[in-house]
């Protein structure tokens, strides 16, 4: 979040502001149909007869207070502007409205602590979850947007749920947020054991203790500047990030595209984690489903400083 309180006060009275433009019903009828319409632009006439109203005051005030904003004026008509398409994506994303529920669905691969089958299950708490049915290993957990559930059969949900999760994850990792564009603080922290108890940065925080990757000796800890956006990504995801990673991967027969994260050995097991050095704090992360032994040694700015050979 922004850190000083007065840029948070002032953002906060804007974005009221924005919410009470937006809390008529006819003006979300009209960014919807200007949504709709070919290439976001109607004519006066048009647009009223789209969102069918009738009283021509009501209609040119509610446009009226839509406009320099999210929809602008222009010698054809109206078109809907760039703030009007992101109020749309948040409707369109199903978190404000929508809960859903999916699952358990059985999925091909299988729990890397047991050898039970993992199954996909998807809540109203709008998160998805990767887990064993058998010893209850959390393999993956993650939010996912209603939005994803819709018009996709099971394996299609799956699938994008994958895809979603890489693309957040990486977008993290290079200090952008995926959520609003704001500046990413990134920092590699570890646990620190000490006569059975754990301490550090990760354990003073709560909400570690139900993150998936809790038993990690290490993770990438980021966190917004700008919005509520955080979280602890596991550092083998690091390695997805780094074409020279991916093509040595390749070159050694393994697929990390079209393996899902969770049959990815090196992002969700914790004993595939090693720290290294601790100042600055070096962490190893082995590659244990290549064909051949693999190890990167992932530096404390997020370069991959080393590949070794290991014993898997």
């Amino acid at each position: 979040m922004a850190s000083d309180p007065s840029e948070r006060v002032q953002a906060a009275t804007d974005a009221e502001s924005a919410f009470m433009t937006l809390s008529h019903d006819l003006r979300l009828e009209i960014l919807l149909a200007l949504w709709d319409a070919p290439g976001f632009s109607l004519s006066f006439s048009e647009l009223r007869k789209t969102v069918g109203e009738r009283d021509s005051g009501s209609f040119t005030y509610h446009l009226s207070e839509l406009q320099d904003h999210f929809v602008a004026k222009t010698d054809e008509g109206y078109e809907l502007q760039y703030p009007g398409h992101r109020v749309l994506d948040a409707i369109q994303s199903g978190v404000f409205h929508e809960q859903v529920a999916v699952g358990p669905v059985e999925l091909d691969e299988h729990c890397r602590s047991c050898g039970g089958r993992l199954t996909f299950t998807y809540d109203t708490d709008y998160i998805a979850r990767i887990r064993c049915a058998d010893c209850g290993n959390r393999a993956l957990e993650w939010p996912f947007d209603p939005g994803g559930i819709a018009d996709r059969d099971d394996d299609a949900i799956v699938a994008a749920f994958d895809r979603r999760t890489r693309l957040v994850w990486s977008c993290a990792l290079e200090g952008v947020c995926p959520f609003c564009a704001g500046r990413i603080d990134r920092e590699l922290t570890r646990r620190v054991h000490e006569e059975g108890a754990c301490i550090g940065v990760i354990e003073q925080l709560d909400r570690y203790d139900e993150y998936f990757a809790r038993d990690h000796p290490a993770v990438v800890a980021v966190d917004c500047d700008r919005c509520s956006f955080y979280s602890f990504v596991p550092v083998g995801v690091v390695l997805l990030t780094r074409p020279a990673v991916t093509g040595r991967l390749h070159d050694a027969g393994l697929e990390v595209r079209e393996t899902p994260l969770w049959d990815l050995g090196f992002v969700v097991d914790a004993g595939a984690v090693s720290v290294r050095e601790t100042d600055p704090l070096c962490v190893e992360v082995s590659v244990v489903d290549a064909p051949e032994s693999l190890g990167f040694t992932v530096g404390d700015s997020f370069e991959v400083v080393d590949e070794t050979t290991t014993e898997i």
